[in-house]
């Protein structure tokens, strides 16, 4: 007896019919009659009972069904977590970002997933939004972290909310909106703006969340990085919006203020593809990502 021979049998009871067994093992009909007869011969027992129309299983053959099936599992099984082994021995991770993550230590998250599966090669891809999502989509990437509300992904992808953080306003020292506690959208819409790239996915929600208001943007000065950003800001350029833990950074002197009376934030969310089978090291990571969230909620540190 051979695990074919098993699989046949499974295959067999499950279509009740030779013909659609055999497509599926890619086997001859005559192939999968020969097994059966030959492991009947083996067993001394009938395990098909053949008419014009159907094949159905006997007493006998319900019994052996139960035990092929169960040792079809195991084998499955032990493959399976060969696979697991063998991947996280030696398998590839690859994950794509949108930065900054806030106060979600993402390299902390990292150095973790490291000691925990030290042979795994990982490689991370910066890039914007759109292209981040497409590359899941291609399943180019086993996970990304995206500045995405969960909510708004539709089936296709599954998400998890792992920060969300306050965007703020840096302004330079001696600027008249500094006496002010907060700053509206329309008193933002008045002053010159240092902007990000247009297809940034900060400056998209900065955009969109003052068109929804009948306002725009005055973008005076662009820039591809947040820390110019935020230098350009305390040089008196124009003002920056940008997340608050971008902006307490260390460097040259500004204000910050926050936006209100209603906020604007930040979110990133860990995406993987539903659909996706993801590699042995993908699905470790999304596991230990997961839970390293878990973690620093209980701590305090996500914010409300």
């Amino acid at each position: 007896m051979e695990l074919r021979h098993l699989r046949t049998i499974v295959a067999v009871a499950h279509h009740r019919s030779l013909t659609k067994a055999g497509e599926q093992l890619f086997l001859s009909q005559s192939a999968v009659s020969q097994q059966i007869r030959r492991l009947e011969e083996e067993l001394g027992v009938e395990v098909f009972r053949r008419t014009s129309r159907s094949v159905g299983l006997t007493p006998a053959g319900q019994v052996i069904l139960g035990y092929a099936k169960r040792v079809l599992a195991e084998v499955d099984g032990m493959h399976s977590e060969l696979e697991e082994i063998s991947g996280l021995l030696s398998g590839e991770l690859r994950i794509g970002g949108v930065y900054p993550t806030g106060p979600f230590d993402l390299f902390g998250l990292l150095a973790e997933f490291r000691v925990a599966h030290p042979g795994v090669a990982i490689h991370m891809t910066e890039s914007t939004q759109d292209d981040v999502v497409a590359a899941l989509r291609a399943d180019e990437l086993d996970c990304a972290f995206a500045a995405l509300d969960p909510r708004a992904l539709g089936d296709e992808f599954a998400a998890t909310l792992l920060w969300e953080e306050e965007i703020v306003v840096a302004l330079p020292t001696d600027h008249p909106c500094c006496s002010r506690e907060r700053i509206t959208f329309e008193e933002l819409a008045a002053e010159d703006l240092i902007a990000y790239r247009d297809n940034s996915a900060l400056r998209r929600r900065l955009e969109r969340t003052m068109a929804e208001r009948g306002l725009e943007p005055r973008n005076a000065f662009v820039c591809t990085e947040m820390a110019a950003v935020r230098a350009l800001a305390s040089k008196g350029l124009g003002v920056a919006v940008m997340p608050r833990s971008v902006a307490e950074h260390p460097g040259p002197p500004i204000e910050l203020r926050a936006i209100g009376p209603d906020r604007l934030t930040w979110p990133i969310a860990l995406v993987w593809r539903v659909a996706r089978r993801q590699t042995p090291a993908g699905k470790a990571f999304i596991a230990v990502a997961l839970d390293y969230a878990k973690r620093t909620e209980r701590s305090g540190l996500r914010a409300a």
